[in-house]
């Protein structure tokens, strides 16, 4: 990972992007989306013949298809932000990064869970997740929850990345303390 030397502006990502993730539905989620499709294009098939019902075949299964792919959740990471699904969090309000297993990450979505926490779950397909404290004093949210096939991994990095971030800071604070001396 390398440090931008561009001035950091709140509500701007980062340009480096450092790890990437798509959750998407569970398998049995497409396979039920395709019974549903060929239902309905069968309904039309005998209601107003075999191209009508090809018709509604293709054209529903291509919305479908392009509804659950644009439905998937997507970490993003980079060296300014953690972006997952459209909400994001600057790095220097990343607190502790704990990465849960499946029996953590049941736990900590029903019995522990806090209600102002901010979830992103895909319980369906996906049963472990991560959990970042928040420690922006504005921000409601104490900690975010986030469902990820890949806990340890995504911790490793956004610990990296937060790091990275801090020497970025420093640097510029720095900066900005010798051109206030000229």
């Amino acid at each position: 990972m390398r440090i931008s030397t561009m001035q950091w502006q709140e509500g701007q990502d980062g340009t480096d992007l450092i790890y990437r993730e798509r959750i998407g539905p569970a398998w049995w989620i497409w396979l039920a989306t395709a019974g549903f499709v060929m239902t309905v294009a069968v309904a039309y098939g005998f209601a107003f013949g075999p191209n009508a019902g090809w018709l509604v075949a293709g054209a529903g299964g291509a919305l479908a298809a392009t509804l659950l792919i644009v439905a998937a959740t997507v970490i993003r990471i980079d060296e300014r932000v953690i972006r997952v699904g459209r909400a994001r969090l600057p790095l220097q309000w990343v607190g502790r990064i704990v990465p849960l297993d499946e029996e953590l990450s049941t736990e900590a979505r029903s019995t522990r869970l806090d209600p102002a926490a901010f979830l992103s779950l895909r319980t369906s397909g996906c049963h472990t997740s991560v959990m970042v404290e928040v420690t922006d004093p504005d921000d409601p949210h104490p900690y975010w929850l986030f469902s990820t096939r890949h806990p340890e991994k995504v911790a490793s990095v956004l610990r990296q990345a937060v790091e990275v971030d801090k020497a970025a800071h420093s640097v510029e604070s720095e900066g900005d303390e010798e051109s206030e001396d000229l």
